[in-house]
């Protein structure tokens, strides 16, 4: 890839500030999800305890997606006018303040924060690919790595620690607003990370540009299909797990368990999958197994809960690491960084607006039909579909050492 102008202008960062800001962005990248799991978790505690209603509880594990989307494409507009550091900031602002609104057990405020919380967390996700690209030149896909495991591991804490918490706590909502101060903790180490780097200058933050466009690049079509279907199957996975279990006569805290499993899962498997998808060939045998175990997952859950839910937890935790290898590849993307950016803006944006059809969908199919089959069927038929645009992905991504 050849170096730009817009490359250029972020000067080589001290080895030391370069250590601060990789901390910061592990810290970040562990609060990513766990807003969105620890909700899953505690989905019907808060029914039961009145900070939900049946019908705003249908609304939750859809909210992220649909906010996803809308804030997505104006997180590079905002970052070309203030810099993406302070954009950086400004998310992580958003998601504290949200998930500590949660706290209070009102659906109102429940749906509010989950709005607010979700708000900032896109914008972050948008903009953290942009980060490691200026940070890190040469180890994006280390980073990318490193970063995909830390969200891993932070939403399945969240998922796995949830209940018993609440239940420690004596509320399911104040379990739920616990974990605003894991998101302060990244928020003061984003501010020294700032300290210590080059913050961008607005002429050197993403810039914006049409949806059109941005698509026309090479891959960027691809990508944004391949990124809808993973964020459809992860936001399904990620919303109503919990609930799918509990209804199959697993225990709560199993159920939350499980979530917990399926992301836990996506740690040495991240590290297992991104690392190896150096090559074309590697990429496309990667995409093939993380497609098949996802569609076996879901016919697990659909065809044997009881059995071995646990198995089944662990096909689709290696199913969604969709996600991280995403992230990784819109990082090769791209031949600048404000390209970069503008194709990780759109490809999340319309991708998480198509994904929102997945968790709402499935609790009307759930709340129509009484039970979970056809929407577990629609889940294991995109898993498979996941798998087809991948391969077609594979011949656009470059595949270079170090990207």
């Amino acid at each position: 890839m050849s170096t730009s102008r817009t490359d250029r202008t972020v000067s080589p960062i001290p080895k030391r500030s370069l250590l601060v800001t990789a901390v910061a962005v592990l810290l970040i990248a562990a609060n990513l999800r766990l807003g969105v799991t620890s909700a899953s978790a505690l989905l019907d505690l808060l029914t039961e305890q009145g900070a939900l209603t049946p019908a705003t509880a249908v609304l939750v594990p859809s909210l992220p997606t649909v906010m996803f989307a809308v804030s997505g494409l104006g997180a590079a507009s905002l970052a070309r006018r203030i810099g993406t550091d302070r954009t950086v900031s400004l998310g992580l602002s958003l998601l504290a303040a949200g998930l500590a609104a949660r706290s209070i057990a009102l659906p109102p405020l429940v749906l509010g924060g989950t709005v607010l919380a979700t708000a900032g967390l896109s914008t972050v996700n948008v903009l953290l690919p942009v980060v490691v690209r200026e940070r890190f030149h040469a180890r994006v896909r280390a980073v990318t790595t490193g970063y995909t495991t830390a969200m891993a591991l932070g939403s399945a804490l969240a998922a796995a620690v949830s209940v018993p918490l609440a239940d420690a706590l004596g509320s399911a909502s104040l379990g739920l607003g616990v974990w605003a101060l894991p998101a302060l903790l990244a928020l003061l180490a984003w501010s020294g990370a700032r300290g210590g780097a080059q913050v961008p200058r607005a002429g050197d933050a993403p810039t914006g540009t049409g949806v059109g466009r941005v698509l026309a690049s090479p891959g960027a079509l691809t990508m944004t299909f391949y990124f809808a279907l993973q964020s459809l199957i992860g936001y399904v996975v990620m919303g109503w797990l919990p609930t799918i279990a509990q209804d199959a006569g697993i225990s709560p805290v199993r159920a939350g368990a499980l979530l917990g499993i399926v992301l836990a899962v996506g740690v040495p498997t991240t590290l297992a999958v991104v690392p190896a998808t150096g090559t074309p060939r590697r990429l496309r045998i990667g995409i093939t197994v993380l497609s098949l175990a996802g569609a076996g997952g879901a016919a697990g859950m659909l065809l044997a809960p009881t059995t071995a839910p646990e198995a089944w937890a662990v096909l689709l935790g290696i199913g969604m690491t969709g996600f991280p290898l995403a992230l990784a590849l819109v990082a090769s993307l791209g031949r600048t960084s404000d390209e970069t950016a503008r194709i990780s803006a759109v490809a999340q944006s319309v991708g998480y607006a198509v994904a929102t059809v997945g968790p709402l969908g499935a609790g009307v199919l759930h709340r129509l039909t009484g039970d979970w089959a056809l929407a577990l069927i629609s889940l294991a038929t995109c898993s498979v579909v996941q798998g087809l645009v991948g391969l077609r992905l594979s011949g656009a991504v470059p595949t270079r050492p170090g990207r």
